[in-house]
């Protein structure tokens, strides 16, 4: 997993909020309510531009420093990512996955967190590759905890 950093241009809109774009990643813009969402909202569009770019072979452009316009924020931002954060194909919510495995959203989240699922987060909203789900509910799981024995061998 590669580490990247680059220069985000934070701008406050008149209705609150602040727009980000990154100068050095054409293309790369998000928004957020608020200053820290705005920040966060910045990694997550870096992270899936600079991994999205790796997916289909191409090159990412190394950090520059950037200045702020006036009235404007510079913000750097640090995250790590490869081309496997790229989902590809059809995605359910992260209830409907629940549902599908009959699991809680909570533990959807721990076997997104644990790599056992493919998927994502937008805003608010956790999606879920639909072919994970479907290769989980393939592979039925044993029942309790693996017998110290298992472990060993």
């Amino acid at each position: 997993m590669g580490k990247y950093l680059f220069d985000a241009i934070m701008t406050p809109e008149e209705n609150g909020g602040y727009s980000v774009e990154f100068p050095t990643l054409p293309g790369c813009f998000t928004c957020g309510d608020d200053y820290r969402e705005a920040a966060m909202m910045a990694a997550d569009a870096a992270k899936t531009w600079v991994a999205s770019r790796l997916k289909h072979g191409e090159s990412v452009p190394e950090y520059r420093k950037e200045d702020a316009p006036a009235g404007c924020e510079r913000l750097c931002v640090f995250f790590e990512t490869d081309e496997s954060y790229v989902i590809e194909g059809p995605v359910i919510s992260a209830a409907q996955a629940a549902r599908e495995l009959g699991v809680s959203a909570g533990r959807v989240t721990q076997m997104l967190n644990a790599g056992l699922l493919d998927g994502y987060r937008s805003g608010r909203r956790t999606w879920v590759a639909k072919a994970s789900v479907e290769a989980r509910k393939s592979s039925p799981r044993l029942v309790g905890r693996p017998r110290k024995g298992a472990l060993q061998a």
